[in-house]
């Protein structure tokens, strides 16, 4: 292996180690629900979570950091919940 091989190998590898780094980063503040907002939409359908979130975006756009946008955060999490991958009931 020559010296130019050998400096692409390595800048592969360090290529590598950089893409395996960034996938196995970790959120930096653990997430903490308060206990008043769980079960915040329980006793919504998926169909109403999205007719708010739609009246939402239609008021918006909202920048971050808004309640608005906090809100639609909200709302696209309890969909998201509400969905196959949340393995939540959806009220009826």
């Amino acid at each position: 292996m020559n010296n130019n091989d050998q400096q692409l190998l390595r800048r592969y590898i360090n290529i590598i180690n950089e893409a395996v780094e960034a996938i196995e980063e970790k959120w930096g503040t653990p997430t903490q629900v308060s206990p008043e907002e769980k079960g915040k939409y329980h006793g919504k359908s998926k169909a109403e979570l999205l007719s708010a979130y739609n009246k939402l975006k239609k008021s918006g756009p909202h920048h971050k950091g808004s309640p608005e946008y906090g809100r639609m955060r909200e709302l696209a999490f309890a969909i998201r919940a509400k969905s196959d991958w949340g393995k939540v009931q959806d009220s009826v």
